[in-house]
């Protein structure tokens, strides 16, 4: 019973799992180019060493902070239309990232997750890292957004409108992420808007299940979808953790009885094939690289 239990349940994930991954592969949608000349400042903390090439250094205002609350209630409005929070690690931005964003933002959507690429992955344990973190972006930002929901919100690394940021960033540590879904404002996910991170940025937000929770019903009931998949996320272990569960009670079953395994063996085979599917192009080739080089010397 408690097999068939765990079963279901780890058959109802996967499934949920691999139609994000599916439609994470879509196409994305493209924004008109805007007209209008929104004015950008970017905010970064006082210990990051940002430095940034590109072409669109006169499209915005690079300011550093200590306190986030302070200095977001010191810009002012009529100067400043978009607010870009960069974490701690930020090393470079994408070209055109400030054109992108500004074109999302001119289509009435007020907050956007771009998108975190780890440029530092020597050794297992970065490139395992940077597997992790694309496959959390391939399903809860990209396979959200592709089938209509916000996209997770990191807490940093996004973009966002200043008049809402000052009229509910409360302090510094304040969960904007839930805020925004309480109040059911779209979260758009740019995958070719990218902040290069030296590491994994941390995330400002803590991981408060019970308090996400207790908004569940009251989110059924007035039909705000976005919240109630994101309270769902939240409770769900994250895919690195399941698959290492699913491994070890398949084998186990395996040792306890060969025959009731097979269903456990498909599972994790769904498990790996949608964990495949959630990562990018660009580590596969890094590592298929990297085995070739070692293979000529």
């Amino acid at each position: 019973m408690i097999d068939d239990l765990l079963l279901l349940c780890t058959g109802v994930i996967l499934l949920y799992w691999f139609i994000l991954a599916v439609a994470s592969h879509c196409k994305h949608m493209q924004y008109s180019k805007t007209k209008c000349k929104y004015r950008c400042v970017v905010l970064i903390p006082e210990e990051n060493q940002f430095s940034n090439d590109t072409d669109e250094k006169a499209s915005y205002e690079l300011i550093t902070y200590k306190n986030l609350q302070e200095t977001v209630y010191s810009l002012d409005r009529e100067q400043y239309d978009i607010v870009i929070l960069l974490s701690n690690v930020t090393g470079s931005l994408s070209s055109c990232l400030i054109e992108k964003v500004c074109n999302v933002y001119d289509a009435g959507i007020k907050v956007i997750q771009l998108h975190t690429v780890i440029k530092k992955r020597k050794g297992i344990q970065k490139y395992i890292q940077s597997l992790c973190e694309e496959i959390n972006n391939s399903l809860f930002r990209a396979g959200n957004t592709q089938l209509g929901f916000s996209s997770n919100l990191y807490g940093t690394n996004m973009a966002i409108d200043l008049t809402w940021l000052q009229n509910n960033l409360k302090t510094s540590k304040t969960n904007l992420e839930r805020k925004l879904f309480r109040q059911n404002i779209y979260i758009e996910y740019l995958p070719d808007a990218i902040v290069y991170c030296n590491s994994i940025p941390a995330h400002l937000y803590r991981k408060r299940t019970r308090k996400f929770l207790s908004y569940f019903f009251s989110s059924l009931f007035e039909g705000n979808w976005n919240f109630c998949n994101r309270i769902i996320q939240q409770l769900l272990p994250s895919p690195t953790k399941l698959y290492i569960c699913a491994s070890i009670w398949t084998l186990l079953m395996t040792v306890y009885d060969f025959g009731e395994s097979f269903k456990w063996w498909i599972i994790l085979f769904g498990l790996a094939i949608t964990c495949s599917l959630a990562i990018p192009d660009y580590l596969v080739k890094e590592k298929k690289r990297k085995k070739l080089l070692i293979w000529k010397r």
